[in-house]
């Protein structure tokens, strides 16, 4: 080779360089603002989710009693249901719920639509979604959520 080609070479060689560090730019930017868009969403979305979760954790409250036998099925049942289905539907809070939480607690609903669901059942599920808001809202980590903190009796 003579000194034109390396020449040459070596231009093309920064030139591609230059474009793929200019896509790899392109990617991370896109990246980030796609995140800082996320984080912005939730930030905002956070007052109006802290309220819907406070709410839904007052209506949970009698669900999980410190003890098994102080939980009134036939109650749970009746109006804990009607309480919960309309703070889901007629109010809109499930728009908050993250998919982990939706899942116990639409879990939840049907578990009290059993005729068969046991007390411990009821409670067991409603302290596993009360956990998951927890979660939720970053006051637990997922290794903090499954941590069985004693009953105290």
């Amino acid at each position: 080779m003579n000194l034109p080609d390396d020449i040459f070479l070596a231009i093309i060689d920064k030139l591609l360089i230059g474009v793929i560090m200019l896509i790899a730019a392109y990617w991370l930017n896109h990246r980030l603002e796609t995140f800082k868009g996320a984080l912005s969403f939730q930030t905002a979305l956070a007052p109006e989710r802290t309220a819907a979760y406070q709410m839904l954790w007052e209506k949970t409250e009698p669900l999980t009693p410190r003890e098994v036998a102080e939980l009134d099925v036939s109650t749970a049942k009746g109006s804990c249901f009607e309480d919960l289905r309309d703070w889901y539907y007629k109010n809109g809070n499930a728009m908050y719920l993250s998919l982990n939480a939706a899942d116990l607690f639409l879990g939840g609903l049907k578990l009290l639509e059993r005729t068969e669901a046991s007390a411990e059942e009821i409670k067991d599920h409603f302290s596993s979604l009360r956990t998951q808001l927890k979660v939720d809202l970053g006051i637990y980590t997922k290794a903090d959520a499954k941590v069985q903190i004693p009953r105290i009796s």
